[in-house]
């Protein structure tokens, strides 16, 4: 039997199973009657173990989860699928799968801790579906009725098939309609009146859920969900008041105002829920000058304790001042893998040891690693790759990226810098790019810039415009997909650093921030 006939064999077993569980459920109905007793009974037992039993339930314990899927009727030009996810445990946000080389197929495993929905990018569409910690979810995409009939081009099948599909329908209608009507925000108004255009928002936002639900029945369970997901939703387009009021002491209180009901675990069901928490915890460290000086020092230790006393004294205990914690001490370990050692009393701090136990984890691994990567073969192969060289283009097929640019330049440091045409933030470090490299003039360093999900059209000019130096390379959608999603990338602009024995080190320091950058790459050198 081949791969195809495989899946195809798993996708017919998934349906069995939903018949079974189908048909199970209908002969416990006709049954029900005759358990009356056995009900009581369980009961009296439930009432005398939940004492025992209720600690334990509110453990976390991450779950190994399994998505895969199949994709038919694909071709070159959507051969990339792209999996979008928030593990608050994991720095890790996208997988990548070519579907050329896999006949479709793509599968993945992942441990985690929340139910939560995550999102797949295909043809440039996202298909949303809901995950239990444990699941094992098989989905069939028709690449044929992507563009003309969506609702009907995803199938789902698994234990929470009815949901997913539910779920998949609402986020179809109303991510929709929402993009028709981004809402917009006043980046200078008072805290008063930009809560109150908040809640305006959110108002709305029920009463679409409202309307929908007259019409499809929604369950209990999505109106609850939708409500919470495009809460966070609409709080992702608060970051330019962010920006703003960064430095203010009021960015604490708005962004954890009751009306984002922040300290409720149940938030962590939709992953915009996490960057929201990234946002809080920015703005109890960017507005203390204290913090900042520390951080600006490398003085981590007494930055750490610092911001620990700050966050106790205005966070409630529970898990999510445990997962704002957690990310914070995550990234200074980054800094220093020997934190938690210096500082034992953070070990009192969680309200579950599983997060100690998970930050020893992290500590062990960036003193074993130092956050580096070797170069393997399992990079995937990438069609339509241009070089910009002596104002010509040239075309590189079927090459593994990384792969290429080590060999072709052996014994070579190379500092890597992925931008795209549209980050503003991209063109800005352009302007700090021409120090760092006449440092390292005559210098065993190469420069390369890799043009990442942009219009090409814009690519050459932007590169004339902004006078950016160095190699440069565009790689279309797919190409940007895959090394993308395989480096890990969180955002843009982003950095790394490929040595003379292909490690990768990522992330590195920005051109902007010179002095690191500068020892960085001296440090590679030796």
């Amino acid at each position: 039997m081949n791969e195809k006939e495989n899946i195809e064999a798993k996708f017919l077993i998934y349906k069995s199973v939903d018949l079974l569980l189908a048909r199970r459920s209908q002969r416990l109905r006709r049954v029900g009657s005759m358990i009356t007793f056995a009900k009581t009974f369980y009961l009296i037992m439930g009432l005398t173990l939940f004492f025992s039993c209720s600690q334990e339930k509110n453990r976390l314990s991450p779950k190994r989860t399994v998505i895969e899927g199949i994709v038919n009727n694909f071709s070159d030009t959507t051969s990339v699928l792209v999996m979008n996810y928030c593990n608050p445990l994991s720095d890790e946000r996208q997988f990548a799968q070519n579907l050329t080389e896999s006949d479709g197929y793509f599968h993945t495993e992942h441990e985690y801790v929340f139910a939560q929905n995550l999102t797949i990018r295909y043809a440039n569409r996202f298909i949303n579906l809901f995950v239990y910690p444990g699941d094992s979810i098989f989905i069939r995409i028709d690449a044929n009725e992507i563009n003309n009939n969506f609702d009907n081009a995803v199938t789902f099948s698994g234990k929470n098939s009815e949901l997913d599909r539910e779920l998949f329908l609402w986020t179809n209608y109303s991510y929709y309609s929402f993009n028709q009507n981004i809402p917009q925000f006043d980046d200078n108004a008072s805290p008063e009146v930009f809560l109150a255009s908040i809640k305006r928002e959110f108002d709305k936002a029920q009463d679409s859920i409202n309307a929908y639900s007259q019409k499809t029945n929604m369950s209990d369970f999505l109106k609850k969900w939708a409500y919470v997901d495009r809460k966070f939703v609409i709080a992702n387009y608060l970051i330019d008041y962010y920006i703003n009021h960064k430095n203010e002491e009021t960015t604490w209180d708005i962004f954890t105002n009751p009306i984002f009901n922040v300290f409720d675990e149940n938030n962590f069901q939709t992953m915009y829920f996490q960057y929201h928490l990234s946002v809080c915890m920015s703005a109890l460290t960017l507005s203390n000058a204290e913090i900042n000086r520390l951080l600006s020092k490398k003085e981590y230790i007494s930055a750490t304790r610092l911001t620990v006393e700050k966050l106790l004294k205005k966070a409630p205990k529970g898990v999510v001042r445990d997962v704002m914690l957690f990310d914070f001490l995550k990234n200074i370990i980054n800094e220093t893998p020997d934190l938690c050692d210096s500082i034992p009393e953070i070990k009192t701090v969680f309200s579950q040891d599983f997060f100690n136990k998970e930050l020893k984890k992290v500590s062990e691994k960036n003193k074993r690693t130092e956050q580096t990567l070797k170069l393997t073969e399992a990079e995937n192969q990438s069609k339509n790759i241009l070089y910009l060289a002596d104002n010509e283009l040239k075309k590189l097929s079927d090459i593994k990226l990384l792969n290429y640019l080590s060999e072709k330049y052996q014994d070579k440091i190379l500092y890597i810098d992925v931008w795209t045409t549209w980050c503003g933030p991209c063109l800005e470090e352009f302007k700090s790019a021409p120090n760092l490299h006449n440092y390292f003039k005559n210098k065993d360093v190469v420069f390369i810039n890799l043009c990442l999900e942009s219009n090409i059209d814009n690519w050459k000019p932007t590169i004339v415009k902004n006078n950016v130096s160095g190699e440069n390379y565009f790689l279309d959608d797919n190409a940007s997909k895959l090394f993308r999603a395989e480096n890990n990338l969180s955002g843009y602009p982003s950095y790394l650093i490929l040595d003379k024995k292909g490690v990768i080190y990522y992330p590195v320091p920005r051109p902007s921030n010179l002095e690191s950058a500068i020892q960085k790459i001296e440090l590679c050198l030796k």
